[in-house]
């Protein structure tokens, strides 16, 4: 998937929504105006047709971005630095990150719900996966500890927590340590900045394929494959 696919697959859903808040409208609001004419009729009618042209301006701008966009293959394939998208729901996953030539790397979510249940683990769980090496990690995250799992649920790093922005890893000699702030998150591995999040700094040659208020993620190149699921998973935090 690239980033072209992603606006593709937002402007389908506004666009599906336009037509659904319009049908609402025509079957549902203007027959009950015309049989009561009271207020909350009313109401509900300007309600829905400000829904109407708010999701038609979403689809038109997603449209535009769509086709407009260079195509990703075109464009510098050596960039180490990640963009992240908000959370969409044309996706499985609730976060995707794009390298600078537009196309997906990294999957991340938040694992809720019936699937959480079945697992029957008390603390909150993470999953990554990497597109390239199509490597699918676990992370598993409660107040004593964090845990890295593969594909196959085989454990394969474990770190304990010291507090909320601080933990160990099991072989005593790495420290993790977290800084998040609102629109800035670091996280260190004894010292070194392995994950760097900000967000207001998205270079004007990049603009024409992200928004201007992207969250920019840049990873650590020498990292492990697991200390970039594990990052991510702390970013979701």
């Amino acid at each position: 998937m690239n980033i072209k696919d992603y606006y593709t697959g937002m402007s389908r859903l506004y666009s599906h929504q336009t037509i659904l808040c319009t049908i609402v409208f025509i079957i549902v609001i203007l027959p009950s105006i015309k049989i009561t004419q009271f207020f909350p009729a009313i109401g509900a009618g300007i309600f829905v047709l400000i829904l109407i042209v708010y999701f038609f301006l979403k689809y038109l701008y997603f449209t535009y971005k769509s086709n407009s966009l260079p195509s990703p293959r075109i464009l510098n394939q050596q960039s180490s630095t990640l963009f992240m998208i908000m959370p969409t729901p044309v996706s499985t996953y609730n976060w995707k990150l794009y390298t600078g030539n537009g196309l997906c790397r990294y999957s991340a979510m938040e694992v809720k719900g019936k699937e959480k249940k079945l697992i029957k683990y008390s603390g909150r769980i993470f999953r990554t996966m990497d597109h390239e090496k199509n490597l699918l990690w676990t992370i598993h995250i409660d107040k004593q500890a964090i845990k890295v799992f593969s594909h196959d649920q085989s454990l394969v790093f474990i770190a304990s927590k010291i507090d909320k922005k601080e933990f160990w890893a099991n072989n005593g000699k790495d420290r993790y340590q977290i800084q998040k702030k609102v629109y800035h998150c670091v996280v260190k591995k004894n010292g070194r900045k392995i994950l760097t999040v900000s967000q207001g700094i998205m270079p004007l040659r990049l603009q024409k394929l992200f928004s201007s208020s992207t969250p920019m993620v840049i990873l650590d190149s020498n990292i492990k494959d697991y200390e970039r699921a594990l990052c991510l998973a702390i970013f979701l935090l």
